[in-house]
């Protein structure tokens, strides 16, 4: 006979099936939960690690002993990691060691052993090292062995007893590869072996892994910058100095050679036939070119020093454009071209060096006369701009300059244009609009050229500080 339930017994409620199948699907949703929950923790502990170690990159990137000091304390501090000791690779003396962690056990451990721990170097000729074996492996490296990570500096027994003092268990050592280079070593020990280390563990320390290796290049390629930089600020300054001694050098024999071709032209010792005069023309001219030449060089080289300083007084500045023009004129009207300047009325009082400002006035003339053809004009004029300067005008109807040529000007050395028109008036070397702005910004002027193209001339312009006192 099959017994059946008596149909006045009851089901507790939670007997009921359904009630069963529910508490169980409330089960795994809470360990989910928790799971999750765990993982979000851990996530947000690594972010925050890794924030502070991006702090740390960003602040401290000039200092590389000092970033990878700060990163070791955070690492051990935050990641709870008994300790860390990274490495860099100085390929013509071994390994180095950069930045290691120091706490009390690591004090108590040296007082153990008698000894403190010194700043390691590992020759890579010391294979028994594990930093070496993950070096030239260039893969992660393991050991429970902390002689493995102390030879040749310390002994079995004195490895035995740091080992046993920070109550490590296994340490875990990785290259850091950057661009296809080792380019350093980090170790990380561990209070457990490796086979426990958590899956939240394995991901914080490959993330550590990867971003001190970025922190350590970028350390590292900065000070090769610093290093490279302060290499030329040493070749630059020996430059100036050269061209300093040597502009002084030449200036003195070519300035004798100007004076003799001179007595030479004006028949001081005799009368000279019309083709001997001709060649000493050219000797003059190209003397005097010379000159002028040394003498830029060796004012871009002062000023670039700091050594140039100009001596600012009140003066009109109008009768000083009246001087240079008398002065440029002949030579603009043995070239055929026409020189204009709209003299103003009343003086004009600038409160300048007039030999600097009259050195600019005479590039900016002379640069219109060497780019004006036959039958053009230059036009000079001189306007207060109502904020106390005075705007000094070069305009000419000469070749132009090109919209990309443009910025190109007032730069050191710089060149445009290759026209026979510049080859037959003598190519300059680009030395004197660098030399004519760097001369109006010690006046705190500016300058600056407008032109509408080639074949359509140009305006230089700049500005002078009025007298005020």
């Amino acid at each position: 006979m099959t017994n059946s339930p008596s149909p006045n017994k009851k089901i507790l409620p939670d007997q009921n099936p359904q009630n069963l199948k529910l508490s169980d699907e409330l089960r795994h949703v809470t360990e989910e939960m928790y799971k999750k929950n765990a993982e979000l923790a851990h996530t947000n502990r690594t972010l925050a690690i890794l924030q502070k170690i991006n702090t740390i990159i960003l602040s401290a990137v000039t200092n590389l002993h000092q970033a990878s000091a700060q990163i070791v304390d955070v690492v051990v501090e935050e990641a709870e990691f008994k300790r860390v000791n990274i490495y860099i690779v100085e390929k013509e003396e071994g390994l180095i060691k950069l930045a290691e962690s120091n706490g009390e056990e690591v004090k108590r451990a040296e007082y153990l052993i008698k000894r403190q721990f010194p700043s390691q170097k590992i020759p890579f000729e010391t294979t028994d090292n594990i930093f070496i074996r993950a070096f030239k492996a260039r893969t992660l490296q393991i050991t429970n062995n902390y002689y493995d990570l102390l030879t040749p500096n310390f002994s079995r027994e004195e490895a035995s007893i740091i080992q046993q003092t920070l109550n490590v268990k296994s340490v875990l050592v990785y290259p850091l590869i950057v661009r296809d280079e080792v380019i350093g070593l980090i170790s990380i020990s561990l209070v457990e072996d490796t086979a426990k280390v958590s899956e939240y563990e394995q991901d914080l320390i490959n993330r550590l892994v990867d971003i001190i290796g970025i922190a350590i290049d970028n350390s590292l390629l900065y000070q090769s910058i610093q290093e490279a930089n302060d290499k030329l600020k040493e070749l630059d300054k020996l430059k100036d100095e050269f061209v300093s001694l040597a502009s002084h050098e030449l200036r003195t024999p070519m300035t004798v050679i100007k004076s003799y071709v001179w007595m030479l032209l004006n028949g001081k010792t005799g009368v000279i036939s019309e083709k001997q005069k001709e060649y000493l023309q050219r000797t003059y001219s190209s003397t005097e070119r010379l000159i002028n030449l040394v003498n830029d060089m060796l004012n871009i080289s002062r000023i670039e020093s700091g050594r140039l300083t100009i001596e600012p007084v009140a003066i009109d500045i109008v009768k000083l454009m009246a001087e240079v023009v008398q002065e440029v004129e002949q030579h603009a009207n043995e070239l055929g071209v026409h020189i204009s300047y709209d003299k103003p009325a009343q003086p004009m009082m600038a409160y300048i060096d007039p030999g600097r400002i009259k050195e600019v006035i005479i590039n900016l003339v002379g640069n219109s006369i060497k780019f004006t053809p036959k039958d053009g004009s230059i036009f000079i004029s001189l306007v207060p701009d109502g904020r106390g300067f005075i705007v000094i005008s070069v305009r000419d109807t000469g070749r132009g300059i090109s919209r990309e040529n443009i910025p190109k000007l007032f730069q050191k050395f710089n060149m445009i244009g290759s026209s026979h028109l510049v080859k037959d008036r003598g190519q300059s070397t680009g030395l004197g609009l660098y030399l004519s702005k760097s001369l109006v910004e010690l006046h705190k002027g500016k300058i600056w050229v407008v032109s509408e193209g080639e074949g359509k001339g140009a305006t230089f312009s700049f500005t002078v500080p009025v007298n005020i006192s």
